[in-house]
């Protein structure tokens, strides 16, 4: 018994041990996963304004090179300064590497400084104390130490000759203020009665540090300015990060429902499918898209929102839905007629009701039929049944119920008995029964009537419904104990850059 307790102790630890792992995998794939919606969503946004990321880097290109083509060439002539110190000692140490740097640093300074430029002046390169201050710059290099002058000018040959004579005359410069260093020590030990012995003297001397001009100054071949191939660079990605911010700043303000998994991301709603705009050709006239264009991609979106549907109430089954939008002409009223369409050609038998008393669409189109009798005509006149307002829509397997006259209480009627009593009806005659009912947040006919069917599906229209909008509208149907079966993103554009496919 003991070795049993034993053995079941075992097994409990390796189980709370591997349960942390397969947790872990799990929040991995889920990080993975939402990682590659956001790259494909933004892949979307600038592949979708591609108009953008072509015109800005273009514009930045050529802005660019016309500015470098319009400044005039700037060329630069360098004199490279070798400074060897030696600390007492005609060999060189480590320390006087040190100093050396030091010094280094030092004459970077005083090359720009007004005390070399004005001796400079002096040597008649032609130039005032201003104009070198704009022409000359210095920098330094530790290893070893040396000083890097650099002169700027528009004639590459001024350019050397300045460079060549900076050069000398800062070599001369240092070493006249190193003599004058020495003989102010010698005045100084001299007035206080102090005598300098030849060694000592010796030793300052060696203690100079030694400035020699590396190499002779050469001609510059090419100018330094303008600098054509660096500016364009720049102004290609200066482009794509415009191209890429105003991209950015239009998607947040036309901040709308593009795509299913974004009602699942955002809302927790499943995404039933996408559908795309089609043009008004694609279409005959009386015609749906999935009849008219049968082998098309919009026909077979339509089909695969039908299968999702189907997928989707496999745990929640039913027969009677309601579609309806949080606004107006978010293209519920063709959604559910294509859609009822689609389930007619599996063998079901459907019926389709305009529940929209008040903006009715569904008697266009299917635009052989009559707008009444209809809805309204039995849910307020006695003695109307339901098989006096049930249409043949022209479209083998669908039947339909028109909306009828505009009644004066619309949302009275939804939610009286008899609207109960035809559903019921429906429910045990039909295969499938959708209900075009308005716009969630307009009228209050949609919430009345959502508690009466086995579920909602919500209709948002990929270029105007706005997050708020459709989350608005979902907190609604909530509200009404209403079974949301998933969304549907229509109206959206075909993307420019892809593939479509036909299947005959």
């Amino acid at each position: 018994m003991a070795r049993t307790q034993a053995e079941s102790a075992c097994r409990d630890k390796e189980t709370r041990e591997a349960q942390p792992a397969h947790e872990t995998r799990a929040l991995g794939a889920t990080i993975i996963e939402e990682e590659r919606v956001d790259i494909s969503r933004y892949v979307w946004i600038f592949v979708s304004r591609w108009w953008l990321m072509v015109l800005f880097p273009v514009i930045g290109f050529l802005v660019a090179y016309y500015y470098s083509n319009a400044q005039d060439p700037v060329y630069e002539a360098k004199a490279s300064i070798l400074i060897q110190y030696r600390g007492g000692s005609f060999s060189l140490g480590a320390d006087d590497f040190t100093q050396g740097n030091r010094l280094a640093a030092t004459y970077v300074v005083q090359v720009t400084a007004r005390p070399f430029l004005a001796q400079l002046e002096q040597a008649e390169v032609g130039f005032d104390i201003g104009q070198l201050r704009g022409m000359i710059s210095a920098s330094r290099s530790s290893n070893p130490p040396v000083v890097e002058l650099n002169v700027r000018h528009g004639d590459p040959v001024v350019a050397a000759n300045v460079a060549t004579i900076a050069a000398n005359t800062f070599i001369g410069f240092t070493i006249d203020q190193r003599f004058t260093e020495i003989a102010r020590v010698q005045g100084a030990a001299t007035s206080q009665g102090i005598t300098i012995s030849e060694s000592l003297v010796a030793a300052q001397l060696s203690a100079m540090d030694a400035l020699s001009l590396l190499d002779e100054v050469t001609v510059p071949g090419s100018p330094v300015i303008p600098r054509t191939r660096q500016n364009t660079t720049y102004g290609v990605l200066l482009g794509i990060l415009l191209a890429a911010g105003i991209a950015l700043l239009l998607e947040s303000l036309g901040d709308t429902l593009r795509s299913p998994e974004e009602l699942t991301n955002r809302f927790g709603v499943t995404g039933l499918g996408t559908i795309f705009k089609w043009d008004s050709k694609d279409t005959t006239e009386g015609e749906l898209i999935v009849l008219s264009g049968s082998n098309s991609g919009y026909a077979e979106s339509f089909r695969q929102i039908r299968a999702n549907i189907e997928f989707a109430t496999a745990n929640h089954p039913g027969k009677v839905f309601i579609l309806s939008s949080p606004g107006p002409a978010e293209g519920k009223s063709t959604v559910v007629s294509n859609l009822s369409a689609a389930f007619a050609q599996t063998g079901r038998r459907v019926v389709l009701i305009d529940g929209d008393m008040r903006r009715p669409t569904l008697h266009k189109i299917f635009n052989k039929q009559s707008r009444q009798p209809g809805l309204s005509n039995f849910l307020g006149t006695p003695g109307v049944t339901a098989d006096d307002v049930i249409q043949d829509s022209g479209v083998q397997g669908v039947d339909l119920i028109p909306s009828g006259p505009t009644p004066p209480n619309p949302a009275e009627l939804m939610g009286s008995s008899k609207m109960t009593e035809l559903l019921n009806h429906l429910r045990n005659v039909y295969d499938m029964v959708f209900v075009d009912t308005p716009p969630i947040l307009l009228v209050a006919d949609t919430s009345v009537l959502a508690s009466r069917v086995d579920g909602a599906i919500m209709v948002a229209d990929g270029s105007t419904t706005k997050p708020a909008s459709f989350k608005a509208a979902l907190d609604t149907i909530n509200k009404s104990q209403a079974h949301v079966v998933g969304g549907i993103v229509n109206g959206l554009k075909r993307p420019r850059f892809g593939y479509g496919y036909n299947y005959p």
